[in-house]
């Protein structure tokens, strides 16, 4: 999750409202604040905020059920700390992104001291309130358009609901979608992934929000 940097007092010359930066722009921000994570979509730069209990435990049980399956192979997990290079199919635009989870089958992503997962193959978001529009907009987009992303998963904090868009195989501008309720078994087909959506909401206590199908 992410929100738009804000600081009156900050010496950061900031573009004009609404204006954009320069990627070398950004890589100059995150290095005048080290200790701040930002996201870099079309040329606008978020700052990461906090999230909720709800979001947190969510994030977590998916670490752990990714952890879990992918002990063996070439795929690893990683958490909301390691920034992702989402590139496009042309080149021309890059943008740079904490998903709440992603995955990665490239050898090179797992080296230790790797620091940019440059070959994401799924990202996982946890939908808030405050970033839910950009999380299904911008950076939607972003995903779309990295050419190693072969699906995008979307998942409420408040119902066990979740969404999957998958690329298809033979056309890359087609992509699938399904989702999964409650007793229902999640799947992550790109990287062979099963898991009952109740252990990825294991530890909350809210009442099932009713699901309306458009």
């Amino acid at each position: 999750m992410a929100t738009n940097p804000v600081s009156a007092a900050s010496s950061w010359n900031w573009p004009s409202s609404g204006g954009a930066m320069s990627e070398a722009a950004f890589h100059e921000l995150e290095q005048l604040s080290p200790d701040r994570k930002y996201e870099y979509l079309n040329g606008m730069a978020y700052l990461m905020s906090g999230g909720s209990v709800a979001h947190d435990r969510i994030t977590r049980n998916v670490g752990y059920v990714l952890d879990s399956q992918l002990r063996t192979g070439s795929c690893r997990a990683f958490g909301v700390d390691v920034q992702v290079l989402l590139g496009t199919k042309n080149g021309n635009k890059r943008h740079y992104a904490y998903p709440d989870a992603t995955v990665s089958c490239e050898a090179s992503d797992r080296r230790p001291e790797n620091t940019l997962i440059e070959s994401p193959r799924v990202v996982i978001e946890v939908l808030s309130p405050s970033t839910e529009a950009r999380d299904r907009g911008i950076k939607f987009k972003a995903y779309q358009d990295c050419p190693t992303i072969q699906e995008i998963v979307l998942m409420s904090q408040f119902a066990q609901y979740v969404e999957i868009w998958q690329r298809d195989d033979r056309h890359n501008s087609t992509w699938h979608y399904r989702h999964y309720g409650p007793g229902e078994i999640v799947e992550i087909k790109s990287i062979d992934v099963q898991v009952d959506i109740a252990n990825i909401y294991q530890g909350l206590d809210f009442e099932e929000a009713e699901i309306v199908e458009e």
